[in-house]
């Protein structure tokens, strides 16, 4: 799929704030196909539309998660919660 500089920042804007594949997909005004075909991409992980749309969405959770370990250093039992089950997770 050929999407424009703009296009990719947008998607990577939108998936940062954890927006869904299709609100971005509406919000970029792409038709049914393209919608179909950025499904697909997704779902084989490839492609510009994941790459932008994954780097947007991890980008912002590492921050989320940084927020969250600061709160969990400081005491807060459900961050400190939350930071486990992030550990948890990762070891599957």
């Amino acid at each position: 799929m050929n999407l424009s500089e703009d296009q990719l920042k947008e998607i990577e804007e939108m998936a940062g704030l954890f927006f869904s594949i299709e609100d971005i997909t509406d919000n970029l005004q792409l038709d049914d196909e393209a919608l179909q075909e950025i499904q697909n991409e997704v779902e084989l992980k490839q492609g510009t539309f994941y790459l932008a749309y994954r780097s947007g969405w991890l980008r912002s959770e590492v921050k989320l998660r940084r927020s969250i370990e600061k709160a969990a250093e400081n005491g807060s039992n459900p961050a400190q919660q939350m930071m486990l089950n992030f550990q948890k997770s990762a070891i599957k």
